[in-house]
């Protein structure tokens, strides 16, 4: 079947009509009795250039002239996967056997499957979206180009997502995080940071651009946009889905699809980034602290804001696969006096080994973050507090535990929960050596100079614990304000925690010296709502 002189006009106005279908029912199809054919096509490398020389050009005459409803891609490595909606089943098969010639003399296999089943997309949308990928691919033959138009997705994406530019950077992150085995997502995030970083200018240059193209009605990034809005009513797990399939039709691997996502929400942070060290009046920590300063002659807008300040920023960590109740603390035998504990405190180095038994840590916990009385303001007013203070008793912390060697606790990653002194496993994932790469002064192979001389050998270290805060919840009730109070808490928090250790003759050390995003995507938390304030080793030492 040859391309018609109109191709060029049927498919702009496809593509286009998307923007019009938005406003219609979601979900539908034209009625009659057509249905999805799918062929999964095994062409090798040379996949691409049998997407773009034969399956395209036939489909699109095949949808100018009616023969099908609609089509649809995806892509599983070299394997094309081709829907065509259809009541005639011989057009199935004719379409089949052209297949089958082209791919036969390379080795190549065709055969014919179920549908995968039911799509927020209507077809109108699949075939827009199909059409799109296949010019994109025509006009992004080299990997940088094919990258740079992962991005451009990732942003239209965003831009369906959320009117606002925080909200956008929200799903961005939120969709890297969620992608792709943590090996492949932590070498994706690292790729991304890299090549960011070294020319943020030209990356935040293009950024603008596609931003620019968004406002507008035309181009690659406003036409994913508008295919994109059609299942945002469908929520954040529709709009995820869409994205990934998009991506995967454009080729792009897993680690890739991660990379876009990651590289697409760095882009998106106003830039470039401050210099490190060089200090001055635009320095942003000296902006910081002065913009956040309590003012009398401001204080009307300075007050605490409860209306919008409930539970709405809290992070939901991962569904918990089981809740482990704690035993009951115990003093260990010969338990030190609090001035002895208070003058013994060190932050230790050296080899971290285990284990620690499951009374121990239940007593770290319970004295360090529990909920261990009710504070009564009133006779209509009552707070459940924990060992340290917080800011309007709102505790924007969570304790997120990596389990090593606790005998009796099957290792993996746990939450806290201070209300019920209880674990919620999150996860059995052994991660001990991904936390070594993310904070450089656990691995003795790092070289680090810490005042003791000496680094740290984490690779037995039986409990790490990560301090979460959740700058959302608390920037609702104390505005810029809440920066400051949130990371006072984690030192009053962090103090509890290295007291209680040294009184149960345990050695610990508090670290800020790791990776921000490396350690906030291994725990699941997004770094903008949620994010790692501090790292906290627990185990045995050589003492000095």
């Amino acid at each position: 079947m040859n391309r018609t002189s109109g191709t060029s006009t049927n498919r702009a106005a496809r593509i286009g009509a998307v923007t019009a279908l938005a406003a219609g029912p979601p979900g539908t199809d034209p009625a009659g009795v057509a249905s999805w054919h799918r062929l999964d096509i095994e062409a090798g490398a040379d996949c691409e250039a049998l997407l773009t020389d034969l399956v395209a050009p036939w489909a699109e005459e095949a949808f100018d002239t009616g023969v099908i409803e609609g089509w649809a891609l995806d892509r599983a490595e070299e394997t094309l996967i081709l829907a065509v909606r259809t009541g005639d089943a011989k057009v199935v098969t004719e379409l089949r056997e052209l297949l089958t010639e082209a791919v036969e003399e390379s080795g190549g296999h065709v055969a014919q499957a179920a549908p995968s089943g039911e799509t927020d997309w209507p077809t109108v949308c699949l075939t827009a979206a199909a059409t799109l990928t296949v010019d994109t691919i025509r006009a992004t033959r080299s990997r940088p180009k094919r990258l740079w138009a992962g991005v451009e997705l990732m942003l239209a994406a965003a831009d369906a997502a959320g009117a606002e530019p925080l909200a956008r950077l929200r799903w961005l992150r939120a969709h890297a995080g969620g992608r792709g085995a943590a090996a492949a997502a932590e070498r994706a995030r690292r790729r991304a940071e890299e090549d960011f970083h070294r020319d943020q200018i030209a990356w935040q240059r293009r950024f603008s651009g596609t931003a620019d193209e968004l406002r507008g009605p035309r181009g690659r990034p406003a036409a994913w946009r508008d295919i994109f809005a059609t299942v945002v009513h469908s929520g954040d797990d529709a709009l995820h889905t869409a994205v990934d399939l998009a991506v995967r039709q454009l080729g792009l691997s897993t680690e890739e699809r991660v990379y876009v996502a990651w590289l697409a929400s760095l882009a998106a942070l106003p830039g470039p980034r401050e210099p490190y060290f060089p200090d001055g009046l635009d320095a942003v920590d000296r902006r910081y602290h002065e913009d956040s300063k309590f003012v009398a002659a401001r204080v009307a807008d300075q007050c605490p804001d409860h209306a919008q300040a409930e539970t709405r920023g809290r992070h939901p960590f991962a569904p918990v696969l089981e809740s482990v109740p704690l035993p009951e603390p115990q003093a260990p035998p010969g338990a030190a006096a609090l001035p002895d504990v208070l003058l013994a405190r060190r932050s230790r180095y050296g080899t971290y080994r285990g284990p620690l038994n499951l009374t121990e840590l239940s007593t770290l916990l319970h004295h360090s973050a529990a909920v261990t009385a009710v504070k009564r303001m009133s006779e209509d007013l009552a707070y459940r507090v924990r060992p340290y203070p917080s800011a309007g008793t709102r505790y924007p912390l969570q304790l997120v535990l990596y389990c090593h060697d606790i005998v009796g606790l099957e290792r993996g990653t746990y939450r806290y929960e201070p209300e019920e002194h209880a674990l919620e496993l999150l996860d059995t994932e052994d991660i001990s050596a991904e936390l070594r790469r993310c904070a450089p002064a656990t691995d003795p192979e790092v070289h680090t100079s810490p005042k003791s001389g000496r680094n740290i050998d984490a690779a037995d270290c039986p409990l790490w614990i990560l301090t979460v805060g959740d700058l959302t919840y608390q920037r609702l009730h104390y505005g810029l304000r809440s920066y400051r109070l949130t990371l006072q808490e984690s030192g009053h928090l962090a103090q509890n925690l290295a007291l209680t250790a040294t009184w149960l003759g345990k050695s610990s050390v508090g670290l800020s010296s790791y990776y921000d995003d490396a350690l906030n995507q291994l725990v699941g938390v997004d770094g903008i709502n949620s994010a790692v304030l501090y790292l906290h080793l627990v185990g045995s030492t050589a003492r000095d």
